[in-house]
């Protein structure tokens, strides 16, 4: 408090002073501005996002960002947008600061003055960062897009393993936060940590309430708020949180906003270092008020059978429009049915609308409700399959859905198909949902008159675009995803001549989310993944990403065999990177949990051409080329094609791209021509 007070104290003097040298009325009102990010732990860098109101967008604001007198930017410019970004160099050390930003129209006798929190924190490894600006999420330093489920507990010791290879990157459990069931806890968190999942932690018990199950009978209300406190600084340090989920339709249970301040303050004051999220039912907007004790917004419409398809779409859309710069949107779509209210549950294809609706109308976040498995929550198979596809769909997207590039505006010629659009590195995303039981012909305009052809996303075919207009099908309750290469030239990393292997950036899409040429063996842990990357790359869109969980229980991938000669020597070549703070035992994570040290050998992969010429690399936090040769002995029968064989033995998280293979004297005839064949 005293801090705020002083901080108060020296904006007045910053303010009076510029007021009295200029003479002019002051406005606190109109203008408002939040930080970009939920804090900043790294690097001197920031912004701060100013929102504009409608009448100003189009004209010249003199702008100043103060702290302490010290101002940290300063420039004219015309927004053109509704929301202006900040950007600022500090030196500022860890802390909460009161950040003023002083607006000024020229000619105009009266100055606007909007202040805001700007929060820097100690880097932690596993911190978590909400983006305001796009509405994502920052994991591992990475953008992350969170997609994954409700469950119920005690979960099942195979369930996030089951779930994972699917795609789903995100579970979050109704529990009782009671000692005796602590061990279950630590069990689902710790598997969920080895296999890359992150959970939005349930704390409704003893935090907010609502939710299923979670209620403790005769605690008092300070018994809860030690008990609270003491499980946030359980699993505060642990790899696989990823929120705090504090309350259950607040606005249903007529819970006061002031009192979720106070729960939210206290989970903060605990642990800054992660997000606060709070999901709400109808009437959805009233999320507003209860604004000051969230981080991250929810909304549960669960539309089927009695209510309109298009619900889900309509409410990311007003909320998302609501806290647009300022909070992150999260949807929870419905997967289940046949009870209480809901007398059935979702069609494959009413999920895909639902979920599609919700992301092109601004939700950054998916968390279906509910799963239960194998077929008891949803009891459609089939229906969370789809799901499952959808979550590798909004995977290979995410770089374009949590881009802060400004993209070319998009129209749909039919009100029953919605449409939006995303630019990331000169490549035009555009994404389209049929909100109608019927398949439709979509005509999609988009502003930028472009000419040439898009490729469909997740259906293996290119469609033209003529004149900046995109003609498709889109079946009954289907969505679309289109990419528009705009790039003049390519740059990227180009193959050595003579490579053996197909496709060796792993760019051939054909089913979302997976290696196209390959086969794939399971070397004992059923939660090892191996999924393409759009996030991680040294070349196109894609990267491998191995997760082995547990150490020599890794995925083996054996690719499209190839011609080989005995005799002949080799050479393999890719480009890797891993993430050491991922690794079980080498972050101090995991020891922060057990008391112990972790995994015993280092990460580590292996490369080899069938049975021969096994080589062992272990990569960095950098993108680096590993290349080594490899001999088919003369005097073996050695099949005339033979697989080179990828695994990760060392349990960790790590990336590959350019992955060929090459015979030597190719490599030294493109040098040199004259070079003979027999070398």
């Amino acid at each position: 408090m005293r801090r705020e007070i002083f901080y108060l104290f020296i904006l007045f003097i910053c303010a009076s002073a510029s007021l009295r040298s200029q003479s002019r009325s002051i406005d606190s009102v109109l203008f408002s501005i939040n930080s970009r990010y939920s804090f900043y732990s790294s690097g001197k860098s920031g912004e701060m996002l100013l929102h504009v109101p409608s009448g100003f967008i189009w004209t010249s604001l003199k702008i100043d960002l103060v702290v302490d007198c010290d101002t940290l930017y300063s420039s004219s410019l015309v927004p053109g947008r509704k929301i202006a970004r900040l950007p600022f160099t500090t030196d500022l050390g860890p802390g909460i600061y009161r950040v003023s930003a002083h607006i000024s129209v020229p000619g105009r006798k009266i100055r606007y003055i909007a202040s805001a929190g700007l929060r820097i924190l100690p880097y932690k490894p596993n911190e978590v960062k909400t983006d305001n600006l796009t509405g994502g999420l920052i994991v591992n330093k990475r953008k992350f897009f969170p997609f994954g489920f409700y469950c119920y507990s005690p979960v099942h010791p195979a369930l996030p393993e089951e779930e994972a290879v699917k795609g789903f990157n995100m579970i979050s459990p109704y529990q009782k936060i009671v000692p005796g069931t602590m061990h279950e806890r630590k069990a689902y968190m710790d598997r969920c940590a080895r296999l890359g999942m992150k959970v939005n932690y349930n704390l409704l018990s003893v935090a907010g309430g609502g939710g299923v199950n979670s209620q403790i009978e005769d605690l008092t209300a300070d018994e809860k708020r030690e008990r609270l406190i003491k499980e946030i600084r359980t699993f505060m340090d642990h790899p696989a949180l990823l929120a705090w989920y504090i309350a259950d339709e607040p606005n249903g249970y007529r819970i006061p906003p002031a009192e979720i301040e106070e729960i939210y303050n206290t989970v903060k004051e605990t642990d800054p270092w992660h997000p606060v999220s709070v999901v709400f039912m109808a009437p959805f907007m009233s999320a507003v008020r209860y604004a000051g004790g969230l981080d991250i917004v929810m909304a549960d419409p669960y539309p089927v059978p009695d209510s309109r398809i298009t619900l889900p779409g309509t409410v990311a859309r007003q909320l998302s429009g609501e806290f647009a710069g300022k909070k992150p949107v999260w949807i929870a779509p419905q997967a289940f049915g046949g009870g209480e209210l809901w007398s059935r549950e979702p069609t494959i294809q009413e999920m895909r609308t639902m979920t599609y609706q919700a992301i092109i109308n601004g939700a950054r976040g998916i968390q279906y409700f509910v799963r239960q498995g194998l077929n008891l929550f949803p009891k459609s198979v089939a229906a969370w399959n789809e799901c499952g596809r959808m979550a590798l769909e909004i995977a290979v997207l995410t770089p374009w859905l949590l881009s802060d590039e400004p993209s070319p505006a998009v129209q749909s010629g039919s009100s029953d198909i919605q449409v939006a659009s995303a630019m990331q590195d000169e490549q035009l995303l555009i994404m389209a949902v049929n909100i109608s039981n019927r398949p439709l012909r979509a005509e999609i305009k988009i502003s930028a008159n472009h000419n040439g052809r898009a490729r469909v996303l997740f259906e293996n075919r290119f469609t033209t675009v003529n004149s900046g207009t995109i003609s498709d099908q889109i079946s009954a309750y289907g969505s679309q995803v289109y990419l528009i290469d705009l790039r003049k030239t390519e740059d990227g990393m180009k193959s050595y001549p003579g490579n053996l292997l197909r496709d060796p950036g792993f760019e051939d899409i054909s089913s979302p989310g997976i290696p196209a040429s390959c086969y794939a063996w399971n070397q004992g842990d059923r939660g090892a993944t191996f999924f393409l990357d759009t996030r991680e790359k040294v070349e196109g869109n894609n990267s491998l990403r191995l997760i082995t969980p547990v150490d020599n229980k890794s995925a083996r991938l054996r690719f499209f065999p190839v011609n080989v000669t005995k005799g002949r020597t080799y050479m393999v070549s890719v480009w890797a990177k891993a993430d050491p703070e991922q690794r079980p035992g080498k972050s101090g994570l995991f020891e922060a949990i057990h008391g112990s040290a972790g995994s015993p050998i280092p990460q580590y992969f292996e490369l080899s051409i069938g049975d021969y010429g096994r080589r062992r690399f272990i990569p960095g936090d950098e993108w680096h080329q590993f290349i080594t040769a490899i001999r088919i002995p003369v005097d073996e029968d050695v099949p005339p094609k033979l697989n080179l064989i990828l695994s990760m033995p060392g349990s960790g998280t790590a990336w590959f791209d350019m992955l060929q293979v090459f015979e030597a004297v190719e490599l030294v005839r493109s040098i040199n021509p004259e070079i003979r064949s027999e070398w």
